[in-house]
């Protein structure tokens, strides 16, 4: 039997991580949070303190093995828990990191990797128009940007990590001109993904349209 790979891409904090996290519980799916494989490369720059040697960035990149396991980021063998992936410092070049075509290509291979043979959720920001492009569902989330900021800020403060909702705010409008605006791999709807705004549903509500777009799509299978 196929398996089945379902995408969910969306704006910084437009809900992916939570909605994708729930909807792979409920279906028994492998959930899969692109996101941390570029903020593990990004964990890695700052590491070994080139953050400003950009012509290294690669080389050292691909010498190292990024791997999810039991749903937590390894590098090689190291365990790197989400409040270091959560780090300012790393939400501060996350961005410049992710442009990189080189890092980006290994990142989609990795990921592609990951999720073969496997019946498996994946958010990110090109995982229907580049990563899994034959995915039997893709999802695209948006939402107002003030709103988005709101949820990132709430979700920081309860992980214990002190911010600013200014500075929050200000980072997810770099992002979302970074992510819109790169050469490789531009965050886009893809042209049969499913778009749902996620600015006044609840995350039950984003679950409950979900599972009557997978429905939809068993159903013309």
């Amino acid at each position: 039997m196929k398996q089945k790979h379902i995408a969910i891409d969306g704006d910084s904090a437009s809900g992916k991580t939570t909605i994708g996290r729930i909807l792979a519980e409920r279906l028994n799916f492998t959930f899969i949070d692109s996101g941390l494989f570029y903020r593990a490369a990004t964990y890695i720059i700052l590491k070994n303190g080139i953050e400003k040697e950009k012509d290294k960035w690669v080389k050292l990149i691909a010498a190292n093995k990024i791997l999810l396991k039991d749903g937590s980021i390894y590098i090689n063998e190291e365990k790197i828990e989400e409040e270091i992936l959560h780090s300012s410092d790393v939400d501060n070049l996350v961005s410049p990191v992710s442009t990189v075509p080189e890092i980006r290509n290994f990142i989609t291979l990795t990921l592609q990797e990951h999720a073969n043979n496997k019946n498996v959720v994946m958010t990110g920001r090109d995982i229907g128009t580049v990563v899994l492009k034959g995915a039997f569902l893709k999802i695209y989330l948006t939402a107002n940007v003030e709103i988005r900021a709101g949820r990132r800020f709430k979700e920081l403060i309860e992980k214990g990590i002190k911010v600013s909702f200014e500075d929050v705010l200000e980072n997810l409008k770099k992002r979302d001109t970074i992510d819109s605006s790169r050469e490789k791999s531009p965050l886009a709807v893809a042209n049969d993904a499913f778009l749902i705004n996620t600015t006044e549903l609840s995350e039950e509500e984003n679950i409950e349209k979900i599972f009557l777009f997978i429905k939809g799509k068993e159903y013309a299978l």
